[in-house]
């Protein structure tokens, strides 16, 4: 495939250094940086999923914004560019609200599937554009969308994410039914985004043009600072390169319940959630197995800060059918830090990630022991994507530095085995298998760098780089090392 730049890569990179020395220069420093470790909130106001934001800052899940501040007229004077934050229509209860986002992504690996495939070296730029509506008809009623164009330049391996046209990645409404003073329920019918718990089981996917969408419908129970309870029934999204031909995927369905635990009400400084997962998908693919599976998966986190201690540890267990088999499989993920004070240069957080999650130990016995996460943070194995939730255990020693209030950098090697040797490795958000090595469990080490700069509240920028040193045993079963390099600006507004 011809990899010479072309014109419009050219005229891109172009675009994309003006947008860097022009994009919203009057704005003020973000106030809060990416964090390493996403910590335990607690049990959130009445938006499903996610707590309000601070008043006038722009976030991932944009529906979670607020944009009250927008509606002073002093603010909107010292704000110009915010002032279609928030647009009344009749008097304060009915208001609309228009933003956006520009992302160009660009990647690099020498080998994206560690050589499970042939040719697999890949450039490429993602280029994400997104315009967000959010009328609200009283505190009662929203009705948000978020049209997206979606588009991947030279790319050596096409990736299909990062194809899609003119598109609503999210359209819903929110219904909000209060009860009494302290609790309320809001239906939420539609297509939308649906990360849960700490994001790691059910992310985003967040480095691809398209994330993680969902449609169906979603309703949330929320007992003010006490209990949060979600529950769901939705189809995972189709993606076709046209315009608005995206649908819901006939052949998988997911469904689930969520129960949360106010920080503080069951244990000192810890918020606890429990969940059950329910997971369809046609055809599946283990090994050297392809059928139709239904996953179950009961789980429990707990997650919190303590002085200079912070912590998040979640264990699930699998059960279901695949194939004809039955399914036992477990996962535990944990992240755990101690944060020097604030006075200390740098501020440097020490960091310890310890993860296992299943494989399959005894092939042909009737019982699939892989792990499967309904739809998995990729990064938590680093921006790389190199290696999947199934048959693996990492450890990750990592150091958090801020050389500046909107600077953070994060280092460290992390160490790589499977979790039996009798199974492969897989990778990708489906469980497609990859290498199986030969001999030790003892697969690789990736060397990690992160750093993420907010240069304002609306423009940001992430750099991350992996070295991927294969073991004999990944290269006996025809592995290879791999170089990584990701770099995006991003502007919110």
């Amino acid at each position: 495939m011809n990899t010479q730049k072309s014109p419009e890569m050219r005229r891109l990179r172009v675009a994309l250094l003006g947008l860097a020395a022009t994009a919203l220069p009057g704005a003020a420093l973000a106030q809060v940086s990416p964090a390493p470790v996403p910590l335990a909130p607690p049990v959130p106001e009445p938006v499903p999923g996610g707590i309000p934001a601070s008043s006038g800052m722009p976030q991932s899940l944009r529906w979670t914004e607020d944009w009250k501040a927008a509606a002073d007229p002093e603010y909107r004077r010292k704000n110009p560019l915010e002032s279609l934050r928030h647009v009344p229509v009749i008097g304060d209860d009915v208001y609309f609200s228009v933003g956006g986002e520009i992302r160009y992504y660009y990647q690099n690996w020498s080998h994206q599937s560690l050589g499970a495939n042939a040719g697999d070296k890949n450039a490429n730029l993602g280029q994400r554009l997104r315009l967000v509506t959010d009328l609200h008809i009283t505190p009662y009623l929203r009705i948000f969308s978020e049209l997206g164009h979606n588009r991947e330049y030279d790319a050596t391996l096409k990736t299909p994410p990062n194809h899609d046209k003119l598109e609503f990645q999210q359209i819903f409404a929110d219904i909000t039914i209060p009860i009494g003073e302290d609790a309320v329920v809001t239906i939420r019918p539609g297509r939308f985004e649906m990360p849960l718990g700490n994001g790691k089981l059910v992310g985003l996917r967040d480095g691809t043009n398209v994330r993680f969408t969902y449609q169906g419908v979603r309703g949330t129970f929320i007992l003010k600072h006490k209990l949060r309870i979600d529950a769901f029934a939705v189809r995972p999204m189709q993606l076709f390169e046209g315009s608005f031909d995206d649908k819901a995927n006939p052949d998988r369905h997911f469904n689930g319940v969520t129960i949360s635990a106010a920080k503080g009400l069951i244990l000192p400084d810890t918020q606890i959630d429990i969940y059950h997962y329910d997971v369809f998908n046609k055809v599946a693919k283990f090994a050297l197995l392809t059928g139709e599976e239904h996953r179950r998966s009961w789980g429990m986190r707990i997650g919190g800060k303590s002085g200079a201690w912070d912590y998040d540890a979640e264990g699930t267990y699998q059960t279901g059918s695949f194939a004809g088999d039955h399914i036992r499989a477990w996962g535990f993920n944990s992240d755990f830090g101690y944060s020097l004070p604030k006075s200390t240069p740098l501020q440097p957080r020490l960091g310890l990630r310890f993860d296992a999650f299943s494989g399959d130990g005894k092939p042909n016995n009737g019982t699939l022991g892989t792990f499967a996460p309904p739809a998995p943070r990729l990064p938590l194995f680093g921006d790389a994507g190199f290696l999947n939730f199934s048959n693996i255990v990492d450890l990750y020693p990592n150091l958090t530095v801020k050389p500046a209030k909107s600077l953070t950098l994060v280092a460290g090697p992390e160490f790589f085995w499977r979790e039996t040797k009798n199974d492969a490795t897989y990778q990708g958000p489906t469980n497609y298998p990859g290498i199986r090595p030969v001999g030790s469990s003892y697969i690789g080490t990736g060397y990690n760098f992160q750093a993420d700069w907010n240069v304002t509240k609306n423009l940001s920028y992430r750099l991350f780089f992996t070295r991927w040193v294969a073991s004999d045993a990944f290269r006996a079963g025809g592995g290879k090392s791999s170089n990584y390099v990701g770099v995006w600006q991003q502007i919110r507004f």
